[in-house]
């Protein structure tokens, strides 16, 4: 069974977020409060997709 030979993956979600180690450069310094947050939120959603591997719409 393939889910059988595939137990060594381990699924991680950070808890403390930090924006600073997702974009590169000094492209946060250049953001706005709203865009940090709305480019916070877009990340944190990608993440969560990716950890229960669905589409969260």
């Amino acid at each position: 069974n393939v889910y059988q030979e595939n137990l060594f993956h381990t699924k991680m979600l950070l808890k403390n977020f930090e924006l600073d180690n997702y974009l590169f450069g000094d492209a946060t310094s250049n953001l706005s409060v709203e865009q940090r947050a709305q480019v916070t939120e877009r990340v944190k959603h990608e993440m969560l997709e990716i950890f229960y591997a669905r589409n969260m719409g």
